[in-house]
């Protein structure tokens, strides 16, 4: 397995080159442009399902998360952040992890799902007007679209990776590194990349080296595509300059990972089998 997994951390390793070039914070004129207009919404939350909302969130908060506020929902909810990115940890069950967006205009998200030949199903209305809908791209991942503003959390904001360590952002920090993007294992990396550009994602590099893969951001999130087996799980992927020290401590203080790589590139799971990436920035 390990010797599986060399060929991904290659493609993680060339993504931290790439990504130490782009600005720390995003910048909007490279996304909404004429030729590529489109954002499904303003931020950006990761849905997971987990089996006991008190036992994940302690698990995340063992890894240097914070608790902030979370969506109002139907059953037993909490969320995490580093200050990059959140993860909402719902007790109930559903394809997770899901990518949910909040401030998203429906009526021009449907629009565009049709033209794309996607169908997406309205999952709540007021007034007869929808205002959450779900679709999945090719590879079956979940995408809900939320109308409703974002809970307020002044502490979070998403910015491009950058290396972990002494910047002053230590709000962006958690005990295994930055996080630098959500990695889907897909069945061909250029359809599933068509089909995320015509959704507002921009391509940010690609490459056939060791596999067919790619980095796409539509300013509110990273996602990773990643045409192998090597993988099938979809995994949060993070980054530091110092994860072989991060990695000895977490071991020594009774953490377990279900790989290791080297010394410095391992992952982890979560109590509901969350895969987690932990690897070195070059």
């Amino acid at each position: 397995m390990a010797i599986q997994y060399q060929a991904t951390l290659f493609c993680l390793s060339l993504m931290c080159s790439v990504l130490r070039l782009t600005p720390v914070v995003a910048q909007p004129q490279l996304f909404n442009n004429a030729k590529n207009p489109v954002k499904l919404g303003s931020f950006v939350e990761f849905d997971l399902a987990v089996k006991d909302v008190q036992v994940t969130q302690a698990f995340y908060e063992s890894l240097g998360f914070k608790a902030v506020a979370a969506a109002k929902a139907d059953h037993p909810v909490a969320a995490v952040t580093d200050g990059n990115v959140v993860l909402a940890l719902h007790q109930a069950e559903f394809a997770s992890p899901t990518i949910t967006y909040y401030g998203a205009n429906l009526a021009a998200g449907m629009s565009l799902l049709q033209e794309t030949g996607v169908a997406a199903t309205i999952l709540k209305k007021k007034n007869g007007a929808a205002t959450e809908i779900e679709f999945s791209d090719r590879n079956g991942q979940r995408v809900v679209l939320k109308s409703e503003a974002p809970v307020p959390r002044p502490d979070v904001g998403f910015e491009m990776m950058t290396p972990a360590g002494p910047t002053g952002k230590e709000k962006h920090y958690s005990r295994i590194g930055i996080f630098g993007e959500f990695s889907i294992a897909v069945k061909e990396r250029a359809t599933a990349a068509a089909f995320w550009q015509k959704l507002g994602f921009q391509k940010m590099h690609e490459s056939d080296i060791p596999y067919p893969w790619g980095i796409y951001s539509d300013s509110v999130t990273v996602l990773g595509l990643h045409q192998t087996t090597e993988f099938k799980e979809t995994a949060l992927s993070f980054f530091s300059r110092d994860s072989k020290d991060r990695i000895v401590k977490l071991k020594e203080e009774g953490f377990t990972f279900v790989l290791e790589m080297d010394p410095t590139n391992a992952v982890m799971q979560s109590p509901d089998g969350q895969m987690i990436f932990v690897f070195n920035l070059p």
